[in-house]
């Protein structure tokens, strides 16, 4: 029997997170990749659903005790202590996994909001997937925050940014509204990007007519193609479409996500 392509899903302990890699990961299942799911020792306790054929993993942020605090000085020594440790809890498993022929992660999916993933599974010479689960328009609003084109705190009641529609004030993110009280949260979204370049493929959380308005290119300005696998999503499934970019190239042959991980193995 020829060994199935494997995929770590790397999910944050938010379920507004975990459910959209959750549905991502059945997808690619459904393809014929075998998902390994992984979330921190604390949420570990509070999946629900899963499915059976699905192997979940944990990891140690740092908190074993406790998830993610609430307020913003603590979040902020979550996400310090969660990165160091993070890192070596994430190591510690994919060494695990590697010492298994059947085993060996091909390609690691890991969520935005934990962009030293990326910097951990590029030491083990394994191909990358950022997934954003927010949608595309607050994306590109925080990634121009991250490159500088959108300065805080906001002075302005209308907004033009490459490939968006006009926006207006009421329209941006609340966290660009109250920056002079916490500024620490906005810093966090905008660090999503500090890396991106280095990523294998950028997974997007949308479909079209969400963010029909939002030329995609915004992201990273880069040619993109979107797909919507109707062949085995349909309309009423969360997900029935991924927007995915490789090498952050222009003119680059691109593939469906389960394709291109089966391929890795």
């Amino acid at each position: 029997m020829a060994r199935r392509a494997h995929c770590l899903v790397l999910a944050y302990p938010l379920q507004g997170h975990i459910n959209p890699m959750l549905q991502f990961s059945k997808q690619l299942e459904h393809q014929g990749v075998k998902i390994t799911l992984v979330t921190t020792r604390f949420y570990c306790n509070n999946l629900k659903r899963v499915p059976p054929s699905i192997a979940i993993e944990t990891i140690s942020d740092g908190f074993d005790q406790g998830g993610p605090p609430h307020d913003a000085d603590s979040h902020k020594a979550f996400i310090d202590r969660s990165c160091e440790v993070g890192s070596e809890s994430l190591a510690e498993l994919l060494e695990k996994l590697g010492r298994s022929k059947d085993e060996h992660v091909d390609c690691v999916v890991y969520d935005s909001f934990f962009p030293w993933a990326l910097d951990v599974v590029k030491r083990f010479e394994i191909v990358a997937a950022v997934f954003f689960t927010q949608n595309m328009t607050v994306n590109s609003i925080y990634y121009h925050v991250h490159l500088g084109n959108l300065q805080v705190p906001l002075t302005q009641h209308e907004f033009s940014l490459p490939a968006l529609p006009k926006l207006e004030l009421q329209d941006m993110p609340s966290f660009l509204l109250t920056y002079a009280q916490h500024p620490y949260y906005l810093d966090f979204f905008a660090d999503q990007f500090c890396n991106i370049d280095k990523a294998d493929w950028v997974l997007c959380n949308t479909f079209y007519e969400l963010d029909k308005e939002v030329r995609i290119i915004s992201l990273v300005y880069v040619h993109v193609l979107s797909y919507s696998f109707h062949s085995f999503v349909n309309k009423e499934t969360y997900f029935n479409a991924f927007l995915v970019i490789q090498n952050l190239k222009v003119n680059t042959q691109f593939m469906c996500c389960c394709d291109i991980i089966r391929r890795v193995a």
